[in-house]
């Protein structure tokens, strides 16, 4: 019977977490490839295992196990009527905005009722479990349970993203559903022909009342877990934001956060505070300095690891000490259902809360700050489990073998970055700490935590919000909304220096102005006379008035090249930009030929439009510093070349500091039989160009032996490169990790 349980219980895990990666791909490129659908569907996925959570703690409460067992049967079978677990294209949104309430009916109509009853899966039978064998402890279940999300989660990116189509994703999960609608009807059959109560109603209600729990411990179920919630997802959007919104830095952190699930509810001891205590102080900083070093560009060879480090040691601190505050399995779909809530209420602060209330990414810091006072907090409501965590060997071998790898990376960090002396003494002593913490005798240990864990939070505390307020002073204006963080940037005019505004997306420039009245129509930065895009339109205007379309407006420095006759049309899927281009910029403002903004998705507005017979088509839509995949697929570009007249160019900006997508261009241009130039400018003609990489797409060769395009290269693919449609797609084949 146990290995029929734990065999469905892992199913239900594993399939709850490979729908999760699978879904947010598919619906990505409907609502503008943001990296900020991806916390709206783990919002979804939160607040619909709290629904399955809920499901379970009020069967298994309220109704007798005959009656529990012909409902859930009956409500996993009814959940065959919704596969194959494909969205219906209806769902695509039809104006610009915040589509997150579109998003959430979605995924409610697609998946809601399969996800709600995977999630109630784990703690119903768990209680099954327990109203059958009485006495059996069932925590273990949950560490098989996280484990099969785990596994489910790294298997995503490393086998079905790149063997298979979201199609054959989507056939071959409801597939798997199938045998665990099986499995679990069979294990209601068991519950059913048994029909023992479960133990909850076993106990009387004098025993439950006994011995209640605190409502500081009941309150500690919750925010515990909401802190890890919102961490998860608070540090999932600082990378996909500043990288590319892709299911690796989906699964990494997401698997981390299970990961220390597994841990903790398998083993006990496998969480010391003698060791995540001082290392949940090192990394709390460590990710403090990263959030704002260099104007929030760090090396992610240094930075993502940090990052995803200092996840872990967090999740390990709010789980390990919900699982030290675990309660009689008696107590256990209840218990269950706080963690759950805890977790939504982290992804509806993160997702829904901080874009309405933040001006910038401000939640990675508060909820920093919000651990560490929990885990201060906790040691004076249950301070048990210290002195006896010192006296184990395991912390001493974890903290040894942790040090040594924080001295290394600590070597690495001085001589590759340029960091001042204080702060690597101060690295030196936080490594330290970790190491000696172990040996201290446990009173010591309590004493000293207790009055060095809040110390430091408060420093903590102040170095951000120092932090903060320092870069602030940099913006004359800031403002976030759904799709992410815009800020403006002055720097005034000096002797050998012109004065600029730039726009700043995420911590990417996205247009610069000079300030100087008789040269602010001047290109800049990308978008420069000897970039791609400048030379195509150029090469254009030298015959004719041009018809330009542009995917991304930014600033609207393109516009700069507009003239009287000129026919110019943008896309943009964010209204903020829009209104910070006309309200704080004046390349728009100054063209002096037929203009307009067309707000929302580039390619659904493209497709309901008819040819527009461009003579250059920019593709330059980027989110931070990520590109929506779904603008690079091969639907992408037969939109595109639709658009274009016969002898037109499609320029793709391909500037990025970790993806090579080159090749995914230049693949595109061989399969419509093209020709593909990279166009690579240096930017140092003037301090206020950019270097900037463009690939030039056209089906006529005379265009690129004019003098404007002489030396330069045809663009090439990679051998065995497979192109990258709206079914496919694999963003690691082109990451660049060590450039």
């Amino acid at each position: 019977m146990i290995l029929a349980y734990a065999g469905t219980i892992f199913l239900s895990a594993f399939l709850l977490f490979a729908v999760q990666p699978m879904i947010g791909k598919m619906i990505l490129p409907w609502f503008g490839g943001s990296a900020a659908v991806w916390n709206t569907c783990l919002l979804f996925f939160q607040a619909a295992l709290l629904a399955g959570y809920l499901y379970a703690h009020v069967s298994t409460r309220y109704l007798k196990p005959k009656q529990r067992a012909i409902l859930h049967a009956a409500l996993i079978l009814v959940s065959l009527a919704v596969l194959p677990v494909l969205p219906a294209p209806h769902w695509k949104p039809l104006h610009p905005g915040d589509p997150s309430l579109r998003i959430l009916l979605l995924l409610a109509v697609t998946i809601g009722l399969p996800y709600m009853l995977l999630s109630a899966t784990s703690p119903l039978l768990q209680a099954w479990y327990v109203s059958l064998r009485p006495g059996a402890v069932p925590y273990r279940l949950f560490a098989l349970s996280n484990f099969g999300s785990f596994l489910a989660l790294f298997s995503f990116p490393v086998l079905a993203e790149p063997l298979l189509t979201t199609h054959a994703q989507a056939y071959s999960w409801s597939a798997m559903y199938v045998v665990f609608v099986l499995l679990c009807s069979g294990a209601a059959w068991i519950a059913f022909r048994t029909g023992k109560a479960p133990a909850e109603l076993q106990s009387s209600a004098n025993e439950l009342d006994d011995a209640p729990t605190p409502w500081q411990i009941r309150l500690l179920w919750i925010v515990l877990p909401a802190c890890a919630s919102g961490l998860l997802l608070a540090i999932t959007n600082h990378l996909t934001q500043n990288v590319a919104p892709i299911p690796l830095l989906w699964v990494m952190p997401l698997g981390i956060y299970l990961l220390s699930f597994i841990l903790c509810f398998e083993r006990e001891r496998l969480y010391s505070r003698a060791v995540f205590l001082p290392l949940l102080a090192a990394g709390s900083g460590i990710s403090a300095f990263a959030i704002y070093y260099d104007q929030g560009n760090p090396d992610i060879r240094w930075a993502i690891p940090a990052f995803i480090a200092t996840l872990f040691v967090c999740c390990m601190v709010c789980h390990g000490e919900l699982v030290r505050l675990k309660p009689h399995p008696r107590q256990l779909t209840n218990f269950y259902l706080m963690i759950s809530l805890g977790g939504a209420l982290g992804g509806l602060f993160v997702a829904v809360g901080a874009p309405h209330w933040f001006e910038s990414y401000f939640e990675l810091d508060l909820l920093l700050v919000v651990c560490g006072v929990l885990a201060s907090l906790v040691l004076w409501i249950a301070p048990g489990a210290l002195p006896d965590a010192a006296r184990s060997k395991l912390p001493r071998i974890a903290a040894g073998v942790l040090w040594l790898g924080a001295a290394g990376y600590l070597g690495y960090l001085a001589r590759h970055e340029k960091w001042d002396l204080s702060l690597l003494i101060f690295a030196a002593l936080t490594s330290s700490a970790i190491l000696l913490a172990p040996f201290w005798s446990g009173i010591v240990q309590l004493r000293i935590t207790r009055i060095a864990l809040p110390v430091f939070t408060v420093a903590l505390a102040a170095y951000l919000t120092y932090a903060k307020l320092d870069d602030d002073r940099r913006y004359v204006v800031a403002a976030r909304n759904y799709y992410g963080v815009l800020r403006v940037i002055d720097v005034k005019e000096s002797p050998g220096t012109f004065g600029t505004r730039t726009l700043v997306y995420g911590n990417i420039e996205h247009g610069v102005q000079l300030t100087r009245q008789s040269l602010r129509r001047a290109p800049t930065s990308y978008y420069g006379p000897d970039s791609g895009v400048g030379r195509s339109i150029r090469y254009f205007q030298q015959h004719s008035p041009v018809r330009v379309g542009v995917v991304g407006l930014g600033a609207g420095v393109t516009a700069a090249y507009c003239r009287g006759g000129d026919f110019f049309r943008f896309y943009d899927i964010n209204p903020l930009v829009l209104n910070i281009a006309t309200s704080w910029f004046t390349f728009l403002n100054d063209c002096p030929g037929d203009h307009k903004v067309l707000l929302g998705d580039a390619r659904l507005t493209m497709e309901q439009q008819p040819s527009q017979q461009y003579d250059v088509l920019a593709i330059d839509a980027f989110t931070g510093d990520a590109i929506p995949v779904h603008l690079l697929t091969r639907e992408a570009f037969a939109l595109y070349l639709r658009h274009l007249k016969p002898g037109g160019i499609l320029a793709v900006h391909v500037s990025n500091r970790y993806l090579n997508l080159v090749p995914i261009v230049a693949r595109h241009a061989v399969d419509f039989g093209k020709i593909a130039m990279q166009v690579s400018d240096d930017g140092e003609s003037q301090d206020y160009f950019s270097s900037s990489d463009w690939v030039l797409v056209s089906s006529d060769h005379s265009i690129f032996k004019d003098p404007l395009f002489k030396g330069f290269k045809l663009a090439k693919t990679k051998p065995g490169l497979r192109p990258w449609t709206d079914d496919y797609s694999n963003l690691i084949q082109i990451l660049i990790w060590m450039k």
